[in-house]
């Protein structure tokens, strides 16, 4: 689902609705409460909130609620004056507390909080973690299917190693050292069969050396006459961008969240290439 298009929006004025806005813009307020609230009414059976259920929100995101005996709308109401953060930890708590249907359908109103953080542009939306419902980020339109054929083209390792590094950084909170760790094992794994096969262990400083090292190297994709631009040096740019984003962190410096995405999109347009054999060595090379 894409944000509503009034009926008279311009071009310009669609786009901007499709902008990725913050995780709970002023219009989800509104949804995340009612959604809250109606969550806490179904264990009200007494008309307060479960203990069990306050207990269970304080021990797990170790904060003290301080309300005693609260009403469904009390309760909501507390949670949704604690900040943005706070409010996501508490429906992905929450949410995961559901599992997918048959069908690997939500219930109705968890389906109808989903819809309201599509329309609203949220930066996270509903999804399904091993078999579980969380909270993660969304995405621009169109690079989770280029992560996701990238994964499914791969070998099983090269595939498994992408595929945790996309499911870490659609994480609430990602571990951004370890979703750079898993795209490089994925570029590792796809790439070293084909470009050092003898080597058991392929590590991504070989496969570099190799790539600049033996002629022939390139990508099956057209040049002009005169061989430029140069496919071998591209591709060799590309994985000592990874070589050097591993040799950044390792050194202490700061790793950003920005900087992960990048570099999961990069390693995905590296392991769909090897996988799909665009990367190719000329005879005579």
């Amino acid at each position: 689902m894409q944000p509503w298009r009034p009926w008279d929006a311009t071009d310009e004025e669609y786009a901007e609705l499709m902008v990725i806005r913050e995780p709970v813009p002023v219009t989800l307020e509104a949804p995340i409460r009612h959604w809250l609230e109606q969550y806490f009414a179904e264990r009200s059976p007494y008309g307060v909130v479960n203990p069990h259920v306050v207990h269970g929100i304080e021990t797990a995101l170790r904060v003290r609620l301080g309300l005693t005996d609260p009403r469904p709308g009390e309760l909501a109401d507390d949670v949704m004056t604690r900040g943005d953060q706070f409010i996501l930890r508490v429906v992905d708590l929450l949410i995961s507390d559901y599992e997918p249907d048959n069908w690997g359908r939500m219930p109705q109103g968890m389906a109808i909080l989903a819809q309201h953080m599509e329309m609203s542009s949220s930066a996270v939306q509903i999804s399904v973690v091993d078999d579980v419902f969380r909270i993660g980020r969304r995405m621009p339109e169109g690079i989770e299917d280029a992560v996701q054929r990238a994964v499914d083209d791969s070998n099983a390792t090269a595939g498994q190693h992408l595929a945790k590094a996309w499911l870490e950084m659609r994480a609430l909170e990602p571990d951004a050292s370890k979703v750079l760790r898993e795209a490089i094992q994925a570029v590792e794994a796809a790439g070293g069969p084909i470009v050092i096969p003898k080597d058991k262990r392929p590590q991504l400083s070989k496969i570099v050396g190799a790539l600049r090292d033996q002629k022939g190297w390139g990508l099956v994709l057209a040049r002009r006459d005169d061989d430029h631009p140069d496919h071998q040096a591209v591709l060799v740019g590309m994985l000592e961008t990874l070589a050097f984003a591993e040799q950044h962190r390792h050194s202490g410096h700061g790793y950003s969240e920005t900087e992960a995405v990048g570099h999961v999109e990069l390693a995905a347009t590296l392991v769909g290439w090897f996988s799909a054999g665009v990367i190719v060595r000329r005879e005579g090379g």
